[in-house]
């Protein structure tokens, strides 16, 4: 069920990073109920460490703790979609635009290498997981700190929608397909034709969700 977690320090830091990579890779099916003692025997640890962990997720509207009822997987809906692909609308154009104008020499070098990425196989959770790691070369070289965190955490969430929508049998189109142009402009310093690509493709991302969800 679980797998290496090489960047956690504490207990605490462990389960969480456990627990959460287990929910965004679709083990941990929204609505699920997620037992503390179970988890605990799981992860070789206390309850304690997997109760402060389920509380940090909590506050990352990743699971929800019902009044004097079990910790569950945060369900999905139609409405979260929505209200988060509205954040990313306005927030996804601004780091295109940021990373186009003060990403560094090395930036963009690391860019460029990124359009010659081999294309994931077609596994959900490994598509998802390269697709993310190219918007955050992206996101990084925005240098901007606070923007960076909320869009992390806004991910977050649009991940478990775009992996169910995988692993309910849609084709996705090769992931460079959908970047080159962009990457290009961040890489060129066009920072308004960045903002304009990066709206596009997020607005052509939810409608591919919203197509395979009705």
């Amino acid at each position: 069920m679980f797998g290496a977690a090489p960047h956690a320090v504490t207990k605490t830091d462990l389960a969480y990073d456990q627990i959460r990579q287990a929910i965004l890779e679709g083990r941990f099916k929204p609505g699920a109920t997620l037992d503390q003692e179970v988890l605990a025997e799981q992860l070789d640890l206390s309850t304690t460490p997997v109760r402060e962990a389920l509380r940090r997720l909590e506050s990352e509207r990743l699971v929800v703790r019902r009044a004097h009822r079990d910790t569950v997987v945060a369900p999905l809906s139609h409405q979260m979609l929505e209200e988060t692909f509205a954040i990313r609308l306005a927030l996804d154009p601004m780091a295109a635009s940021l990373a186009a104008t003060h990403a560094t020499k090395e930036e963009r070098k690391v860019l460029e290498e990124l359009l010659h990425w081999k294309e994931p196989g077609p596994k959900p959770a490994d598509r998802v997981s390269k697709h993310r790691q190219l918007h955050q070369a992206i996101y990084g070289a925005a240098h901007n700190a606070i923007l960076i965190e909320m869009l992390e955490s806004l991910w977050d969430i649009v991940d478990r929608y775009r992996l169910l929508t995988l692993q309910g049998g849609v084709v996705a189109p090769p992931i460079h397909r959908d970047h080159g142009a962009l990457l290009e402009a961040v890489i060129d310093g066009r920072a308004r034709d960045a903002a304009k690509l990066m709206r596009e493709h997020t607005i052509e991302g939810i409608q591919a969700i919203r197509d395979s969800t009705d």
